[in-house]
């Protein structure tokens, strides 16, 4: 076993620590001295490990010593960890009178986990936990029930595109647009490369976090919606539709859909309103996790739509509008936002922002190609979205 441990942790060797994400690393490391477990969310592969091991170069360069830093890969199946049980006797070997900074890498995979972070919180006890997991009820579920007060959420998505030139000096917007942001894959050096990468993400996602984490035993009708699901980029949730396209009842798809967003594959854009009750009666949008998902099942670039999610990659809990058939694309801080990548602005676009601020009294920005007395550029829009959306 602690060969095993010994490939993981920085005790005898270099490890690789990656590039430093510019807006998680400042803040994670932030809190490494403070008591709080830290908890690290997000979909696989986006690179929540490399920020636990550059959580432990930081603390090397802070000059905490190699043997109070424990990095435990909890779903290495070298290591049979599955109960807290297992996770303790791990510990206690490398436990001494300083304190021990723990990282519990895919924690969500041990039974009970949550309850002995609680007691190890409650007693004092003289170590600090850094964990991560690949669900969202990871965090909702076990971690709220067992550690509120007791914790920091950080919550990773893949890159966004102001990441993605920190990683690529020489990439471009178009290249980004259409292969996404995992870190692996802006690294990838051919489309070959990008493809088999991201089909393995997509299929290794379904099968772990999805069906096999929920046990679910239609294991083919899940995967098929839930490909179809990925590769439409702001569909609107029409449970009669599919449940005919694909058979099943709406409750079973509405399962597969939750389930979906736990693992962080989908994500929600809800109806704007100022009624709660009209937000939650409306139809939501999905999006995927990254656009490249999309392109590898399409076999085609979309500009518009991937210029879309790259809008959104930006965006801190957007909402979506339509009335009387008008439409915005986005509502965010009751800013309303129009992706318009093609040539020209259809009168539609303008036509919405108009018809929403008649409503709401707020104001509008048409995202486009270019800046222009009317228009922002989406490459300069998602490069300072704070400037903007403010």
């Amino acid at each position: 076993m602690d060969k095993v441990l010994e490939e993981y942790n920085p005790w005898n060797k270099e490890l690789n620590y990656g590039t430093d994400r510019l807006f998680n690393y400042q803040d994670i490391v932030s809190f490494l001295f403070r008591k709080e477990i830290q908890v690290i969310t997000g979909i696989r592969r986006c690179g929540k490990t490399t920020l636990l091991r550059q959580c432990m170069r930081y603390l090397m360069d802070k000059g905490i010593p190699k043997a109070q830093i424990l990095f435990i890969p909890c779903d290495d199946p070298q290591l049979k960890i599955k109960t807290y049980e297992d996770l303790i006797s791990i510990i206690k070997r490398f436990k001494r009178k300083e304190r021990l900074f723990v990282f519990l890498d895919e924690v969500q995979v041990i039974r009970y986990w949550e309850r002995y972070l609680k007691s190890a919180y409650d007693a004092d006890a003289d170590m600090k936990f850094v964990i991560s997991g690949s669900t969202a009820s990871f965090f909702e579920k076990d971690v709220a029930n067992y550690l509120t007060g007791r914790h920091i959420y950080h919550k990773i998505k893949t890159m966004t595109y102001k990441e993605y030139s920190h990683l690529k000096p020489d990439g471009t917007l178009m290249d980004y647009a259409e292969w996404g942001g995992f870190p692996e894959i802006i690294k990838a050096d051919s489309v070959e490369q990008k493809k088999a990468l991201l089909s393995n993400y997509l299929q290794t996602i379904i099968l772990r976090d999805i069906i096999k984490r929920n046990s679910l035993r239609n294991e083919k009708a899940a995967t098929s919606l839930l490909y179809a699901l990925v590769s439409v980029v702001g569909g609107k949730m029409n449970m009669a539709r599919l449940s005919r396209q694909f058979n099943l009842s709406r409750s079973t798809i509405e399962k597969y859909v939750r389930i979906g967003v736990d693992a962080f594959l989908l994500e929600e854009v809800g109806f704007f309103s100022h009624s709660r009750r009209k937000h939650v009666q409306k139809e939501y949008k999905l999006y995927p996790a990254d656009y490249g998902f999309c392109r590898i099942i399409n076999d085609r670039f979309e500009k518009g739509r991937a210029m879309e999610f790259a809008v959104l990659h930006v965006l801190d809990k957007p909402s979506y509008w339509s009335s009387n058939g008008f439409e915005v694309d986005f509502v965010v801080n009751n800013i309303a936002l129009q992706v318009c990548a093609g040539d020209g602005i259809p009168s539609r676009e303008r036509e919405g922002l108009t018809a929403f601020k008649k409503i709401f009294g707020a104001a509008g920005i048409v995202l486009a190609n270019q800046t222009t007395d009317s228009t922002i550029s989406i490459e300069e829009f998602i490069s300072d979205p704070d400037h903007y959306a403010r």
